[in-house]
């Protein structure tokens, strides 16, 4: 459920995208999805975590070896078309307004750059590169 979550909040971040949407490509009912999350804004919470966790273990699901290496980590991003990187850019976007998004991404981002061995500048900066370009790229039809 989370996976397909991503793909809205990646499209039309946390404001623009509707639970409604969300419920409907799960299959399953706006009031399930409240039931399991209470809000739009925790599960948006929920699904930043899991994209990160994604990152963390890497594309089978499980701890892999390699799954720090810095190359895979961006390969992970751009899967799905870059569902994963524009996530992440709709994250920093929501963190301006979003405290507990903005606590979220720190925390997560900072234990991305240390399991990367890379400054946290370092790694938001690829993040929006990887994502700001994707988009710029589908905004122009390239």
């Amino acid at each position: 459920m989370l996976e397909r979550a991503v793909g809205e909040f990646a499209r039309c971040g946390l404001k623009g995208t509707t639970t409604e949407a969300i419920a409907a490509r799960c299959g399953f009912s706006q009031p399930y999805l409240f039931r399991l999350f209470g809000s739009k804004g925790a599960l948006f919470l929920a699904v930043l975590e899991h994209g990160f966790d994604l990152l963390d273990v890497g594309e089978g699901g499980s701890l892999r070896a390699d799954a720090g290496a810095p190359s895979n980590r961006l390969r992970l991003m751009r899967r799905h078309d870059g569902e994963l990187a524009k996530l992440f850019l709709q994250g920093c976007a929501a963190a301006c307004d979003d405290e507990e998004v903005a606590a979220l991404l720190r925390r997560r981002l900072r234990r991305l750059a240390t399991q990367c061995g890379r400054s946290d500048e370092d790694l938001v900066t690829e993040i929006l590169r990887t994502a700001g370009g994707r988009a710029l790229r589908e905004a122009w039809g390239v």
